[in-house]
């Protein structure tokens, strides 16, 4: 099929958030500025799936359940949602008049993580939130030190993050106590979420490092330098650790020993979002605006760097048997597996910087816009079901 051609939609006068992001990571490099210190900032729009809901951290500092077919909310928090942030007004923010007897959260970059009962959701504010899946009704917070940029990963009744007070966190959900004697400390900031399995818990850092963690007890097992940040999610499959680094390449480490398999010829841009494994190959974006797979065996790369419009700071999700991936211009792009060939596409306002989020034939994307949208894709073309808020 051939590749659509791209048609440019007016920007609404948003700035590049490539750029933005860019001088975030910098900052932490090179001037040890940490997050929570920050300028203001709304955060980003993120969106998970399960069953027929779609839960949503926006950037006015609220949490709602979406009915997935229609977009209108089981419930929202805090109940008057639209309201901006105290001492915060975005130009761009839809607003309600209305008292507020919860506050709203800080800004929030970690897509949301569902369990049976509860929706954890993280937030700069240092705290780990947790909501009733069914009411939205807030459970229980837990503070850290500083700001939570990832998500929590959840293994076993256990929610294991990492924070900018350099530390990894091992919770219990059912008694919001700590697991492990003290957390794990890395020697910077814990950006992106850990990956977990039944011994380990596997997290990279923007001290360089890749860390291996006893599950049980917290204590080091294996580290391992990937000579840059690692500001994203690590991903585990099949005896693998997939990390990205800002030296532009991706590491995969051996679980057991953290030796490095192989790695990437350096890319054009640093490697940030988490990688998606599927039948032996990686996939994996690049914030040059590139998308890239490569074997998992050996390394050796299953296409050439498939170039779409705007940066990529988020993975790709599995659709259909396609990658589907959101880009700093707010494209949405769907890229067949077997060759990278741009089967779909389609345009929402606003840049997206999270992973998708799939259920059955539909794509929910997030944007800095605070907008969910739900897009269907029927012969290449997008076609949008719904948006909230809907003005």
């Amino acid at each position: 099929m051939k590749q659509p051609s791209l048609q440019r939609a007016p920007r609404f006068g948003i700035p590049r958030l490539g750029v933005f992001m860019a001088l975030i990571a910098l900052v932490v490099v090179l001037a040890g500025c940490v997050p929570g210190g920050a300028a203001m900032d709304p955060g980003w729009t993120v969106v998970a799936t399960h069953d027929d809901t779609v839960y949503a951290a926006l950037t006015t500092g609220s949490v709602v359940a979406l009915d997935a077919d229609i977009g209108v909310p089981n419930w929202r928090y805090p109940v008057a949602t639209d309201a901006p942030r105290p001492g915060f007004r975005l130009p761009f923010a839809r607003t309600e008049a209305a008292e507020n007897t919860d506050p709203a959260l800080q800004a929030v970059y970690g897509i949301p993580t569902i369990t049976d009962d509860l929706l954890l959701v993280t937030s700069r504010d240092g705290r780990l939130y947790a909501f009733d899946r069914e009411t939205g009704v807030r459970v229980w917070t837990f503070q850290a030190q500083d700001a939570i940029i990832g998500s929590a990963t959840v293994y076993d009744g256990v929610a294991y993050f990492g924070s900018s007070d350099h530390h990894v966190y091992a919770i219990d959900l059912e008694t919001q106590e700590l697991v492990w004697p003290t957390p794990f400390r890395t020697e910077n900031w814990v950006w992106g979420n850990p990956a977990v399995d039944e011994d380990k818990v596997y997290v990279g850092s923007m001290d360089h490092h890749v860390y291996a963690l006893d599950r049980q007890t917290g204590e080091l097992i294996w580290r391992t330098n990937v000579n840059g940040s690692v500001p994203g999610r690590v991903a585990l499959n099949d005896g693998v650790v997939f990390a990205g680094s800002v030296d532009r390449r991706l590491y995969a480490l051996d679980i057991d020993t953290g030796d490095v398999l192989w790695r990437t010829e350096q890319l054009g841009g640093w490697v940030w979002g988490e990688a998606l494994v599927h039948d032996g190959y990686v996939y994996f974006g690049s914030l040059n605006g590139q998308v890239h797979a490569y074997s998992v065996a050996d390394g050796s790369r299953r296409w050439e760097p498939v170039t779409v419009e705007g940066a990529l700071r988020a993975g790709p999700a599995l659709f259909n048997g396609e990658l589907m991936i959101g880009t700093e211009d707010g494209f949405v792009y769907a890229i067949a597996l077997e060759d990278g060939l741009v089967v779909a596409q389609g345009r929402v306002n606003g840049a997206i910087l999270s992973t998708p989020a799939v259920w059955q034939d539909v794509v929910y994307v997030g944007t800095v816009l605070g907008e969910v949208h739900a897009l269907e894709f029927v012969r290449g073309v997008d076609r949008q079901l719904w948006k909230y808020p809907s003005e």
